[in-house]
């Protein structure tokens, strides 16, 4: 299945996201799934609005 089109306010969202596991992984934290959660709800949301809109 192929991503819906991210809005710009989406892919800030994943970039503040990675930065936060980027300074996490600096700090020798490695298992970061609340980051991996947060960007797949972001981009569940907008498989639903992609959805929706057809």
């Amino acid at each position: 299945m192929a991503e819906p089109k991210l809005t710009f306010t989406e892919k800030a969202a994943i970039v503040r996201l990675e930065l936060r596991g980027v300074r996490r992984a600096a700090a020798g934290i490695t298992h970061q799934p609340d980051i991996d959660r947060g960007i797949e709800r972001i981009q569940e949301k907008a498989r639903k609005r992609a959805a929706n809109g057809k």
